[in-house]
């Protein structure tokens, strides 16, 4: 019946919205994503409850929350669904059931072949500790959303270790001056919803990132961005620029369909063309369902699965995240180095000086044996993480010690708040280090108010000389001297490096950990239990 299968179109819209477990909702609200009145979703929460998919508990009075709990995954429903048909002997349902949601029925029908004669486990679990923000490429900052763009998403090139690698560009090249580039696009990669990716696309979301109030500092070197040709992309520059597909491999250069560029997070939805797609975003759960028309190598499992509590804050620490599987016990964990540094910089002028820097150096590693050289108030921000929360109650501490106040504020990565004597924060190395440091350099708002004009002039002139650059170890070596010129100039230290862990359950294989802290989930995969028969 056609309203059987629309009760399962608006189950799972619902669910995709909510995600399982219990939700405190107002009829109204339910009505809304139902699109009817509240007298028929009424009806059809009555409906969906006698089939097991769900429970409704309203309470009396207009506007009030009832308990909403789902407890059933809509494939699940579906699949029972399925079953009755099949038992009734109506094919016919069962065929049209199965394409709920504009799947395709052949496909759909494999799947629940597959589900109704064998029982795998196909999912990765990991705990998290916070909200995730939305997924979109330009104003997506935290280390785990970065990472999630990438599984949903695609750049041109991938930079792995110190390779480049074709992603939705298979080729590119340059003029011998390294400024005007050509990237050839894959032909016929579509995106999660089946539009195809086309060099427009291509176009409008990198020059998204030139108009970007935060990005185009990064970017500023780019002067034009056309396609003149199918499947061909031409980037010119204004100054050379040879590592521009190490540059074009980073989280905010993604591609994704331009109808959602500009769109408000309320509108947009993160559809990408990567090897993963998001089935469900809610505040309690993000699931990544295995992309079937990636134009890479497959996913290995079908779901990874995000469960998010946030009381786990509270011992969450920058340098581990975690996987898990139901009922494993056996853990090991993989670790990287140097994923990034966490900085002290001194904004005030008035505070750059060896005594105050040198002293704050101690504090921050324990070995503070004498006062802090400071006679006044100071305002300084600092960044969401625990480790940068410690450095901030050891800052005010030791202050008020000397009958002095520290005020903090606290701030996302990326956006320190400006008039700040001090700024604690973080420098990552998502993929190739040198790029990253350009791009802290150039993305940080407030050099003007912390440097001299000298000093200044001095900064842009050693970006320019970094950026164009063809040897990567000079390349280095220029930027690895810039950090050196702003600690002897007391402005900038950098307080200790970030390393990272991943606890992993001994059954997941494929863990290569990344610079953003986790690892590429396309290669995971789970190694079966072995079954011993008697």
């Amino acid at each position: 019946m056609a309203a059987d299968r629309r009760k399962l179109e608006l189950y799972e819209n619902l669910f995709k919205q909510l995600g399982p477990g219990d939700h405190r909702i107002t009829i109204g609200s339910i009505a809304e994503h139902f699109q009817c009145s509240e007298r028929h979703a009424r009806t059809l929460l009555n409906q969906m409850e006698t089939k097991q998919w769900l429970s409704w508990t309203p309470l009396r009075g207009r506007g009030m929350k009832g308990k909403l709990v789902c407890l059933q995954e809509p494939i699940e429903a579906c699949y029972k669904e399925v079953e009755q048909a099949t038992v009734e002997g109506n094919y016919d349902l069962a065929h049209r059931l199965i394409g709920f949601n504009n799947r395709n029925v052949a496909s759909g029908l494999k799947q629940y072949l597959t589900h109704a004669t064998t029982a795998s486990e196909d999912t990765i679990f990991a705990p998290f500790h916070r909200k995730l923000s939305w997924l979109h490429p330009h104003h997506t900052m935290e280390r785990t959303e970065r990472h999630l763009i990438h599984e949903v998403f695609q750049t041109l090139v991938n930079f792995r270790g110190t390779e480049l690698s074709g992603n939705l560009a298979h080729a590119w090249e340059s003029d011998d001056e390294k400024i005007n580039w050509v990237f050839y696009l894959r032909s016929g990669v579509v995106f999660h919803d089946q539009s195809p990716v086309t060099s427009n696309e291509v176009v409008e979301s990198l020059k998204a990132l030139t108009l970007s109030p935060y990005w185009r500092a990064l970017y500023d070197h780019i002067a034009d961005i056309t396609s003149h040709a199918a499947n061909q992309i031409q980037i010119t520059l204004k100054h050379p620029d040879p590592h521009l597909p190490k540059l074009l491999s980073r989280a905010e250069a993604s591609i994704m369909p331009k109808q959602f560029i500009y769109r408000a997070e309320s509108h947009f939805k993160p559809i990408g063309s990567g090897p993963f797609m998001v089935d469900v975003s809610s505040e309690k759960l993000l699931r990544l369902k295995r992309n079937p028309n990636f134009c890479g190598q497959s996913a290995l499992v079908e779901h990874i699965e995000l469960w998010i509590h946030k009381e786990w804050a509270e011992d969450k620490k920058c340098a581990e995240n975690f996987f898990f599987l139901s009922n494993e016990q056996v853990q090991y964990t993989a670790s990287t180095s140097d994923i990034g540094y966490f900085f002290l910089l001194i904004n005030n002028r008035a505070l750059q000086n060896s005594s105050f820097q040198h002293s704050l150096e101690r504090l921050f590693n324990d070995q503070l044996d004498s006062p802090i050289p400071c006679d006044r108030h100071v305002d300084f921000c600092f960044e969401n993480n625990n480790e940068n929360r410690w450095f901030s109650r050891k800052l005010v501490s030791a202050l008020k010690q000397q009958n002095f106040t520290a005020t903090g504020t606290q701030v996302v990565y990326g956006h320190p708040a400006p008039k700040q004597d001090l700024a604690i924060g973080g420098i990552r190395l998502e993929g190739d280090r040198t790029t990253s440091l350009i791009a802290f350099f150039k993305l940080y708002p407030y050099w003007q108010a912390n440097l001299t004009w000298k000093q200044q002039d001095h900064l842009k002139h050693t970006l320019s000389a970094a950026r164009s650059e063809a040897d990567t170890s000079k390349q280095k070596q220029i930027l690895d001297a810039l950090l050196t010129w702003l600690h002897k100039n007391h402005v900038l230290t950098i307080i200790k490096s970030e390393d990272l862990c991943l606890s992993i359950p001994s059954r997941i294989r494929g863990v290569e950990i990344n610079s953003i802290g986790w690892c590429d989930f396309s290669k995971l995969w789970i190694k079966q239990r072995i079954i011993r028969s008697h």
